[in-house]
């Protein structure tokens, strides 16, 4: 995908021509520098081979205004070239390129032009030679094309060629040493240095500074001026970085500047990281740059610059060998503003894996150029060791609002089909501001970007410049299937949305944000086939490595439709819709990402087991759902050789209960609520583990039953859960469970079919606890680890836990209380850990026992469990909080 480019940009000016954006042709002047003296070098003749006319430069340094320019038609230009002190000229004897290729150097590949050269050696002011062009129209711009080239393997050398008119630009080019060039070539032979535009100054000039920024000398072989129309008094037109990923084979455009001995910069395509080639950089410390100009634009404080490191097995970083980039500002004078560093990949890094690294700076007063550098620091001068640098970007930073949600899709995530607009994406926004008013979730903002008839194509081609202006933290994209054309499309249409939901996922990461994918739902225009392949991309994306949604779990019909009545038209769910969707999102999501909550994973549980004792209940494990619930599925292994109740599911504000038991009969047998059963058929009372799914569609009106992924039957209903419960009073004698999972979302045969064979399903997913009783601590073994913040209870029964002689010593007084609560025991109390908790399960208080007392003024009235933790051991006590 294109990068959004945040400089305005000419068109490139590459090696072999220059058309600058105008319906006016470009004129151009080329001009070989250099001695005629046969031995070293030789003027060159015009026309040459491509019908150029030169201009010939001498070192005839005492000659006022020596040299009029004429263009490559043989026009006068007007321009004139002074020639300053400090150049030597040397060429075919000393190194000069004396057989370019045309393959790799274009026009300027004439043998005479390349074969000798200017130069400068010394220190102090004798290192640097100016040339003055006069005569310049203050109505034009100007760019130049500067190429110098010296053969040797002694060391590498790198020109900077400093241009100053009304504006100022600084280019660099490695000129000499080992691999610098192509095919081996221990010179330049294929790479020029390119100017930014340039405006003469007040006097009609332009001022090249030639010097060394490393090595001994400083070359200039040739160099191209173009004379670009100008549009008034517009600014100076800037360029974007160029060749970024280096897929024009080469370093052309960029300038490797040596840091230490044996420094070396190299393309190639042994290790890439997106496209063809990357550069390796090794040997000595050095620096890999590029530079452009600034132009301000409005809104734009920050730039970001990112770059992917790569730290090969092979040659490995060691000691203290590292890599960064490095984002800089210059004012016109080329006075260094501002230096912003990324972090470093280090010897400790992983290696055979590409890392993106970053470096954010605010944009300086006074700033006219940006450079990049991607750095590599072999302080030690170590032999071995390199890394892989590729894929450069600078791009507008936004800070991003950790608490911003960015919803970007197509027209269901827009709302469209619903009064107002009002979808389940603005639906789920109030929600989040309602639990944010509560208490219970982040202070969370959304904006939409939603696209009515956006496909991945859409949506890949104006992420960045959409959603990273919104500063927003986490992205959910819900796009379909529909939209890409798999009425028509087929596999072509399912392999391509797959590959690009995959790119979208991999750029939202890119770009520091974290993405949640919707699955996709259905559509009244869907056959058979179509449901085939919305089913299956839906397995994959619930697999996959990001947090989804499953809305199809809210609205489909068996179909792949929407169910009757939940439809506005045959692409959109309505009023009634558009909140089933809602109710498949996990309330707290966002909550537990912006905690850092990871993925789950599999875990393999050895369960935890409830028993009955002297009559005595099972302890209750308790799931209270967070928020409204209509689609749901809820999955559980288990494993019992008795009868009894598995789990008890409460319905409406928990005025009635359904419940899943093991039968006398040895099967499952399913009694709602509403009144409705099922009778399994699959033989479970035989201590072996079984695993147990309800699901329930609500807009379908319909739950059923699987066992083992058999369907064992089907009642029609609409059920809103509030409650579910494991174990207590009906429960077998001895029955164990593992991998209690909760779904906001009804499922299909398919997703059944995967839970059955052990895959982990992450659509929708607000309760997965593997119940692992191996766990030292108690709640250990009731730890969720869905990216939810829900979380399950112990919930003692009334015959659960048996009083010790202990414990019934330790009064509370009075109970019930209006809030303070005196404690009295034969041990001393004071400081006592006390921890309280509500009929839900939930912690509602942690505190100290301070004076005896426990304050509980700021509980709600209700009935609650009083845990106080004594050396002696926990002691329970229950207490009744009164108006």
């Amino acid at each position: 995908m294109k990068k959004p480019l945040i400089l305005l940009a000419l068109s490139v000016l590459a090696l072999g021509s220059a058309q600058a954006q105008t319906t006016v042709p470009v004129r151009s002047l080329l001009a070989d520098f250099g001695p005629n003296d046969v031995t070293n070098g030789n003027i060159t003749p015009s026309p040459d081979a491509n019908g150029n006319y030169w201009n010939n430069i001498l070192n005839n340094t005492g000659v006022a205004d020596t040299f009029r320019l004429v263009d490559k038609a043989n026009a006068a230009t007007g321009i004139k070239l002074k020639i300053g002190a400090n150049f030597l000229t040397n060429g075919i004897t000393t190194g000069g390129l004396l057989t370019p290729s045309a393959a790799l150097l274009g026009e300027y590949a004439i043998a005479t032009a390349t074969q000798d050269y200017f130069f400068l050696q010394g220190t102090g002011t004798t290192s640097v030679g100016t040339m003055r062009f006069n005569g310049l129209d203050p109505s034009k711009r100007y760019v130049f094309h500067l190429f110098g080239s010296r053969v040797s393997t002694a060391e590498t050398r790198v020109t900077q060629y400093k241009l100053t008119g009304s504006n100022q630009n600084t280019v660099s080019l490695t000129t000499t040493g080992t691999g610098v060039g192509a095919n081996g070539y221990a010179g330049n032979n294929n790479t020029l240095a390119h100017s930014d535009t340039l405006t003469a100054d007040a006097t009609g000039a332009i001022t090249l500074e030639v010097s060394k920024t490393t090595g001994m000398y400083a070359y200039l072989n040739l160099l191209r001026m173009d004379i670009v129309p100008g549009r008034g008094n517009v600014p100076v037109v800037n360029y974007s970085f160029q060749n970024p990923g280096f897929e024009l084979g080469n370093l052309n455009f960029w300038t490797t500047v040596s840091r230490g001995t044996g420094a070396a910069a190299s393309v190639s395509t042994a290790t890439k990281h997106a496209g063809t080639y990357a550069a390796q950089l090794t040997g000595g410390s050095l620096g890999l740059e590029q530079q452009i100009s600034y132009r301000a634009t409005t809104g734009v404080n920050s730039y970001k610059l990112s770059g992917y490191f790569y730290n090969p097995s092979a040659g490995a970083l060691s000691g203290s060998q590292s890599a960064h980039l490095e984002l800089l500002y210059y004012n016109s004078s080329m006075a260094l503003l501002g230096r912003f560093k990324s972090d470093s990949l280090v010897a400790a890094s992983a290696t055979n894996t590409w890392t993106r690294l970053e470096a954010v700076g605010t944009i300086p007063t006074g700033t006219a150029f940006v450079k990049a550098a991607a750095v590599w620091r072999n302080a030690a001068g170590t032999a071995t060791g390199s890394v892989y640098f590729d894929d450069l970007q600078l791009q507008t930073y936004y800070p991003q609002n950790p608490n911003k949600i960015a919803f970007i899709g197509s027209s269901v995530i827009t709302g469209v089909g619903a009064t107002n607009n009002r979808g389940y994406s603005t639906l789920y926004s109030e929600l989040l501001t309602r639990r944010a008013t509560a208490g219970t979730g982040g202070p969370w903002v959304t904006t939409n970007l939603g696209v009515p008839g956006n496909n991945t194509i859409d949506v890949l081609n104006r992420f960045e410049n959409d959603v990273l202006p919104t500063g927003s933290k986490f992205v959910m994209v819900g796009l379909v299937l529909g939209n890409e054309g798999i009425i028509t499309g087929g596999q072509a249409t399912f392999d391509q949305f797959r590959t690009n939901m995959q790119r979208i996922i991999n750029l939202a990461r890119a770009d520091g944000l974290i993405p949640v994918v919707n699955l996709g739902y259905g559509r009244n225009d869907y056959a058979a086939t179509q449901y085939t392949f919305v089913r299956q991309m839906n397995l994959l994306i619930h697999g996959w490595n990001v947090p989804s949604v499953n809305l199809l779990g809210g609205v489909d019909d068996g179909n792949g439709r929407y169910a009757t009545g939940y439809w506005w038209d045959a692409l959109h769910p309505n009023d009634l819709g558009h909140p089933e969707m809602l109710y498949t999102i996990v309330p707290s999501l966002f909550d537990a990402l912006n905690a850092n909550k990871p993925l789950p994973r599999r875990k393999v549980s050895n369960g935890i087991t409830l028993t009955k004792a002297n009559g005595a209940a099972t302890n209750i494990i308790r799931m209270v759902p967070e928020e409204l619930v209509h689609p749901f599925t809820q999955a559980i292994r288990f494993k019992t050789s008795g009868a009894g109740r598995l789990v008890e599911i409460r319905d409406s504000a928990g005025i009635a209960a359904g419940t899943l038991s093991v039968g006398s009969n040895g099967v499952v047998t399913y009694q709602s609520a509403k009144g409705q059963s099922i009778v399994g058929s699959v033989p479970v009372a035989n201590n072996r583990w079984h695993k147990l799914v309800l699901t329930h569609y609500y807009a379908r009106g319909a739950t059923m039953l699987y066992v083992d992924s058999v369907r064992e039957g089907t009642v029609q209903e609409r059920l809103r859960p509030t409650r579910f419960d494991l174990g207590g009073a009906a429960a077998p004698t001895r029955v164990q469970f593992r991998d209690w999972m909760f779904f906001r979302a009804g499922m299909n045969q398919d997703e059944i079919l995967a839970m059955a064979a052990d895959s982990l399903l992450k659509g929708s997913l607000e309760i997965y606890a593997p119940l692992d009783g191996r766990r030292v601590a108690t709640t250990d073994s009731l730890a969720n680890l869905a990216q939810s913040t829900n979380t399950l209870a112990r919930v003692s029964g009334p015959l659960a836990v048996r009083e010790s002689a202990f414990a019934a010593q330790i009064s509370l007084y009075p109970n019930p209380t209006a809030g303070l609560v005196s404690l009295a025991g034969p041990v001393a109390l004071e400081g006592t850990p006390v921890t309280v908790f509500d009929v839900l399960g939930k912690a509602v208080l942690t505190t100290r026992l301070r004076g005896s007392q426990l304050d509980l003024r700021a509980l709600a009235p209700g009935v609650y469990s009083v845990v106080l933790d004594t050396r002696d051991g926990q002691v329970h006590k229950r207490l009744v909080r009164q108006e």
